[in-house]
Formats: structure tokens, C-alpha cells, sequence
């Protein structure tokens, strides 16, 4: 079988890298599907520095053939006419081929791939009943409620129309397609987001390296500063906690977003949040931005906990992910309810509920522990890849 794998992709010998969480994703899904030897695999993805490359890693043909760019349909097709594959797999999030206008032509090129067996993941779904002004807001736009649901409908709805077969991550988002995007229930698949099996290090040794101060319970956040990720509600609900726990001590790595990193007005808003930190937090805080992929081990292995404050769910966490691989556990916000069994780890969307959760973990860690290893031994990527080959298989049934 020819398989091709289209997405944007890290740089060789790299996987956690600041181009977004779908480039660990790929990266993590094409090394464990358990592919036969006859298997020809090959990604298409994204030009660095706006070169034409090809090259072999992991026993996989890497064709770095597109710019993120509307012309990116044209690149693709050309690359893709050349090895006449027998399945495509094309990995989907809003801005992953550059902006709105390239999210909206994905559908032409799925249209012209139409005589091959072409599968496509959701990474987020976004329920169209949910999107109001503060949705809007949240995700920095000024365009009318009317007119961002229609463009979400126009987006997707052909996505899904197009294609032979629709992975989600999670059982909410096929609700979501199945009610409100009116697909097929037989057309969609769910397949968890994978989990790596990374290995802590010594928690002291971590927190040591990271000049964390000592004997602190320390709550971490990682993730690029959005509207949606909950940042204030993040900071109010600790500075509460704090009033109780002198030892509390929050590590902030929220990085600035790629694609707003020029955007005065989102500068101006990464400011605010990290001076509300400074504020509310004080000393008790560290706001770190960005954590490089060399240094994930550390701070995870450094944390108590981990806090995923959405206030809506417009995909799976990358972050959660890294968490459960760590087994180490974390707290989340109720727009999670759908994904997560244990309810102790959910807490409202306002300060108080929060503090409450932390105040809950703190005094029974061990509970939190070993939901985690269940999540991680139900959703290895190990079980991913051999999931998502036996769904390219069925296509030929």
C-alpha cells in the first residue's frame, strides 16, 4: 500500500517545535502505525525557508513540497499525481496551511483527490450552537456571531462532504458533526489523541535545574497564550489558592501563538495577562513563555500538577497529552466532561471552583495518579497507530 500523510511537520531530528502541537501529532502517528514491508509511506509537508526538499527519515520519504500559501493546493496535487497513492491522510486545523483562506480551499483539494481513498483528521471540531461574542472575542476576532458560524459551516461542512473517511479525537466532536454539520454517522471514526511514553526524571533534580524554589507545590500551565485557554481564569483561581497555601507556586509556559505573534493587538493582550499575573500572583509565579522542546521533561517532572483552564474545547489538548505520558496529573475546566471519566479533576469555569480543585488534589494526590496511568495505557500511540492502519484498511472493504 501507498500511503501518503499530508501536514505541516518538524524539522528533521526534531518533534516539539513552536509551529503548533499537529507537528508532534503527525510526527508521533507516522513512527508508530505498524506499517507492512511492502508499505511505501511518504509525508508531504511544508517548505522550510521556502526550499523544495526531499530526504528519508524513519524509514519514511519526507517531501517538504508546499508553501503555506493558497498556491499549497497545486504543490500538493502535483506531488501527489506523482506516486498515485492508495490512501491519503490529511491532517486539519483552521490555520494550518497558513490562514482562513487556505482553511477554506482544503476542500477543493480534497475534491480534486477524489478517486483516492482520502481520510482527513479534525483536530477541533467547533460546535456552531456555541459560537457567541465572547467566542468570537476569545479567539480575536471582530467579525459578527452570524457570519463566524457560517464560516465555520462553509469550512467544514465540505470537508467532511469530500472525503471517504473523518477522524475526531474525541466522542463530542462526532456528536457535534453528526448533529449540527448533519455527516454520516458511518463516515467519522474516533481515535484518541496518541500519548508518548515519556519518563519522568527525578522531581527534585527537575525542579534544581529549573531554579524552581524548593519545597513548593508547584501547578504548572503550558500551552500558547489563546482566548479560549483560559488565562485569566487561571490566574484569579491560584491567587485565590494562595490565600491558603504560602508553599503554592505556579509555573506559567504560555508561549506566544505563531500565527498572532505580530498582531499589536495580541501583543498587547499576552502583556496584560502575564502584568495580571505579576499582579495577582507575585512571587509565588513564574512565567517562563515558551518551553522548548528540550526542556518539556524538566518541567513536567518539576510539577505537582498541571491546569488546562478552556473555556471551550475547540480541539484535544497537546499539553493534557504530554501530562498523561508523564503520569503525571493535572486539572481541567468542565469543557472537558466529555472526555474525562473522573470528575474530581474537573472544576467550574470560575476562580473559586478552582481553587477548590487544587485544594482537593494537594490533600489526595494518589487518587489523581492512577486515573492518569489508566488514560495512558488506553491511549499509548502504539494503539493509536495500529487503530489508524486498520481504518486505512477498511477503506478497501
Amino acid at each position: 500500500m501507498k500511503i501518503v500523510h499530508i501536514s505541516i511537520y518538524p524539522d528533521k531530528g526534531k518533534k516539539h517545535i513552536k509551529a503548533g502541537g499537529v507537528t508532534s501529532y503527525t510526527k508521533n502517528l507516522i513512527n508508530n502505525i505498524p506499517y507492512e514491508e511492502s508499505d511505501q509511506v511518504y509525508i508531504l509537508c511544508n517548505k522550510i525557508d521556502g526550499k523544495y526538499d526531499s530526504y528519508t527519515e524513519d524509514n519514511i520519504q519526507v517531501i517538504r513540497c508546499f508553501d503555506k500559501k493558497p498556491k499549497f493546493i497545486s504543490q500538493l496535487y502535483k506531488e501527489i499525481q506523482k506516486i498515485n497513492p492508495d490512501t491519503i491522510h490529511i491532517q486539519q486545523e483552521l490555520s494550518l496551511y497558513g490562514n482562513i483562506i487556505t482553511a477554506y480551499l482544503l476542500q477543493w483539494l480534497i475534491l480534486l483527490l477524489s478517486k483516492y481513498n482520502t481520510a482527513i483528521t479534525l483536530h477541533g471540531v467547533i460546535s456552531i450552537k456555541n459560537i457567541d461574542q465572547n467566542f468570537v472575542k476569545e479567539n480575536n476576532s471582530t467579525l459578527p456571531v452570524w457570519l463566524v458560524k457560517l464560516a465555520f459551516l462553509i469550512i467544514y461542512k465540505p470537508l467532511c462532504l469530500f472525503s471517504k473517511g473523518i477522524i475526531v479525537h474525541e466522542n463530542i466532536f462526532k456528536k457535534i458533526l453528526i448533529e449540527e454539520y448533519k455527516i454520516k454517522e458511518n463516515k467519522i471514526k474516533v481515535i484518541p489523541h496518541g500519548i508518548e511514553n515519556f519518563q519522568a526524571i527525578n522531581q527534585q533534580e527537575a525542579i534544581k535545574h529549573l531554579s524552581i524554589p524548593k519545597d513548593k507545590n508547584i501547578a504548572l500551565f503550558m500551552g500558547y497564550l489563546t482566548g479560549y485557554k483560559g488565562l485569566d481564569l487561571l490566574i484569579e483561581g491560584f491567587a485565590e489558592y494562595i490565600k491558603q497555601d504560602p508553599k503554592a507556586y505556579l509555573v506559567i509556559g504560555a508561549g506566544k501563538h505563531p500565527k498572532l505573534k505580530d498582531d499589536t493587538n495580541y501583543l498587547s493582550e499576552y502583556k496584560r495577562i502575564k502584568e495580571k499575573a505579576q499582579n495577582l500572583i507575585g512571587g509565588q509565579h513564574q512565567w517562563v513563555g515558551f518551553i522548548e522542546e528540550q526542556d518539556i521533561k524538566y518541567y513536567y517532572s518539576a510539577s505537582d500538577v498541571s491546569i488546562y483552564p478552556y473555556t471551550s474545547q475547540l480541539s484535544s489538548s497537546g499539553p493534557m497529552a504530554i501530562a498523561i505520558g508523564f503520569e503525571k496529573p493535572f486539572l481541567a475546566s468542565e469543557v472537558f466532561d466529555n472526555f474525562i471519566e473522573n470528575k474530581d479533576i474537573l472544576f467550574q469555569k470560575n476562580p473559586n471552583s478552582l481553587k477548590d480543585s487544587l485544594n482537593k488534589f494537594f490533600k489526595n494526590k494518589e487518587s489523581f495518579i492512577q486515573y492518569i496511568q489508566k488514560l495512558k495505557t488506553e491511549r499509548l500511540w502504539s494503539t493509536i497507530g495500529k487503530g489508524t492502519y486498520n481504518y486505512y484498511k477498511s477503506f478497501d472493504v
